[in-house]
């Protein structure tokens, strides 16, 4: 067997459909280049710029052998395993996939090699849609379908023009959508994934996470991805009372805050709160929750019962009971303060009051100095929050960096810091003046969509906060980022960073008229979740209900998608008038087959195998009397099939002399 690398080789794909090809893999890849390894990511693309190089300068293909493929692939597979130490992994299994079609581009010489690529090329289309299936998303994939099926219309059609073989894939992907729909209708949906990767426990989906440190929460901000939307079925809450409570964190060590061991435990049954007292009126919510790693069902605070598939636990967090892999959607009511205070377990106070043994000393003495002049607590939280309202601090996304005794730098120094900073030196203040304190993450306000109806959480609404104990009342609530920067409370972290240099540009509040389109693309997309992502297994009995159709049984519905899927070419062809047949979608041969009609209807009949110009000859010497017409037609139709240099005015020219040739068999 030969090995070598081969220069030029018979090979049966045109330049056209090679290059073609090329560009249609690289928009497959695209969506996974953020999440590929960044060697494997630039090797693909320096490889595919490097053949569109050459196809595009008329240089001869270079086809390696195993010689070159196999320290290729070794290569790959070194940056994949070196990057997730395992190929059973989603991201992992992408990459592999990816380096495979690369390979295989670089011996596409056979018909065999492209079907098999463009195939793959498909299947790659489809893990587009593992971590989402947003309206963009679908959009992209439509896109880039039409573009892998031109490269097979290219290949079968090579003397077609370029702008007939786009239509003609465009419409191919088109007629494939109403049989879409219908099997989207039909088939039964399942509650969960068919099959599943695991994901790289790396990759925190909604950015938050089960701990806090200086940095964590103003990174988060930059992202403007939406971590679940809400519907509110009663009148909503004004902002400065949206807060969407998220990880509970108790233990400090060192800068770090985290959540206490065994936080997943829940209250009794983990339904409802013992001895609770409803104060006030409930709002009623329907969360649409994207996917998150912590298994959380954001509600606002505080959350009556839980909905069904969540149970509550004792830092009044929902915890869903199954993994959060794709888009849920649930309803919840919450109540400002519908809970009576339970006692703090000696363990919990332990837990609310501990400190590192040592750092942040002015910290540490400044809260000593309130602890021995006050005893009551709810003066030391005052005397808490006066401090950072009687000096100069600032709200910012980029804070002076800090090496030691963070707590002392950020109080007595730079005094500029972000929420998750004066959350942290707050709940440290506390603690060191003997108020039981901890730290909650989560997000706060939202963008309220007017169109919809409905208010968008993003990561950029990330937040941190702290709650204080005290005996009469319970945890309560207290943001110390409020006294410094109220709007960000009261009119959402857009307005608090608007004078901000760092601020990014998604922030922007002064922008109406962007703001006006990112609210008509919101409420867009929000109704794709609702009515494609969120028609699960209840919406799709109740819709057959509807139709008279009660819970069919499986082969019932088998048999009704294999008629329908029969059927729709033609129910397609009468309903909406589409022919399937190639001569509509070619209008030189739609021309030609008019001309032959007009001879056979003098008696000259074309055989199917016979070409243009042989048809021609043969119907010329049977009808002498036009033989010079019939000559001109057929020799400008297959100038019309076979050569681009036909133009417009010739197209015209050929219409005008058949509709006008009126050939008469002699008698």
């Amino acid at each position: 067997m030969n090995i070598a690398p081969t220069i030029a080789p018979a090979f049966s794909c045109s330049r056209r459909v090679m290059a073609w090809a090329w560009v249609a893999l690289v928009f497959s890849l695209a969506p996974h280049l953020l999440s590929m390894p960044p060697g494997l990511s630039v090797g693909c693309l320096m490889a595919g710029c490097y053949w569109l190089w050459r196809l595009s300068g008329g240089r001869t293909p270079w086809f390696p052998g195993l010689i070159v493929q196999l320290p290729l692939l070794g290569i790959a597979l070194s940056i994949i395993l070196a990057e997730h130490e395992t190929l059973f992994e989603q991201e992992a299994s992408i990459a592999f996939l990816v380096s495979l079609i690369f390979l295989k581009m670089l011996e596409l010489r056979r018909d065999r090699d492209l079907y098999v690529i463009i195939l793959l090329g498909y299947f790659l289309l489809g893990t587009l849609f593992f971590d989402g299936q947003s309206l963009f998303q679908t959009f992209y994939a439509m896109a880039v379908a039409v573009l892998l099926t031109l490269v097979l219309i290219l290949h079968q059609r090579p003397g077609a023009s370029l702008n007939v073989c786009w239509r003609q894939a465009g419409t191919l992907v088109l007629q494939a959508l109403p049989l879409t729909v219908i099997l989207f209708l039909l088939i039964p949906r399942l509650n969960g994934a068919l099959w599943r990767l695991p994901q790289s426990t790396s990759l925190a989906v909604t950015g938050l996470s089960e701990s806090m440190q200086p940095g964590s929460i103003s990174g988060l901000v930059r992202s403007n991805k939406v971590a679940f939307r809400v519907e509110f079925l009663t009148s909503p809450p004004e902002t400065a009372r949206m807060y969407w409570r998220g990880p509970v964190l108790w233990r400090l060590e060192g800068e770090t805050w985290h959540v206490r061991s065994g936080f997943r435990e829940v209250t009794g049954s983990g339904t409802s709160w013992p001895d609770r007292e409803t104060k006030g009126p409930g709002w009623v919510q329907q969360v649409t929750l994207e996917p998150n790693s912590l298994k959380l069902m954001f509600a606002l605070e505080f959350p009556e019962l839980p909905p069904e598939g969540g149970v509550l636990n004792r830092d009044r967090q929902i915890l869903s009971l199954k993994e959060i892999h794709s888009p849920r959607r649930y309803t919840v009511v919450s109540h400002p303060d519908p809970f009576n205070p339970e006692p703090l377990t000696d363990r919990e106070a332990q837990w609310a009051l501990a400190l590192p043994d040592t750092g942040n000393p002015r910290a540490r003495e400044l809260a000593a100095t309130w602890k021995n002049q006050m005893a009551d607590p709810a003066a030391i939280i005052q005397a808490g929050l006066d401090f950072f309202a009687d000096h100069p601090f600032v709200y910012t996304l980029s804070p002076p960096q800090l090496l030691h005794d963070r707590i002392d730098g950020f109080l007595f120094e730079t005094r500029k810091g972000f929420c998750e900073h004066y959350a942290g030196a707050f709940a440290f203040l506390m603690r060191r003046a003997g108020v039981a304190a901890r730290v909650i993450t989560g997000f706060q306000g939202g963008m309220v969509n007017d169109l919809g109806n409905h208010v968008t959480v993003r990561n950029a609404d990330a937040h941190a906060w702290v709650e204080v104990w005290l005996p009469e009342r319970g945890w309560v609530r207290i943001d110390p980022t409020a006294v410094v920067a109220p709007a960000r409370v009261a009119e959402g972290i857009g307005e608090a960073l608007a004078l901000d240099p760092d601020r990014p540009p998604s922030l922007n509040p002064g922008n109406g008229f962007l703001r006006r389109w990112l609210q008509i693309w919101d409420w867009v997309d929000y109704g794709w979740n609702d009515l494609i992502i969120g028609f699960d297994s209840q919406r799709q009995i109740a819709w057959w209900t509807a139709l008279g159709w009660v819970q069919p049984e499986y082969g019932d519905l088998v048999i009704a998608v294999i008629v329908v899927a029969l059927l729709f070419p033609w129910i397609l062809s009468v309903v909406v008038g589409i022919n399937f047949s190639s001569v509509r979608r070619d209008p030189a041969l739609m021309t030609y087959l008019k001309f032959c009609r007009k001879l056979a209807k003098a008696g000259v009949i074309r055989d199917s195998r016979e070409g243009a110009l042989a048809f021609g000859e043969r119907a010329g010497s049977q009808l002498p009397h036009h033989r010079r017409e019939i000559l001109l037609i057929a020799r400008a139709c297959a100038r019309w099939r076979y050569e681009k240099s036909f133009s417009s005015r010739e197209i015209r020219a050929l219409k005008r002399r058949i509709r006008d040739f009126r050939p008469r068999h002699p008698q």
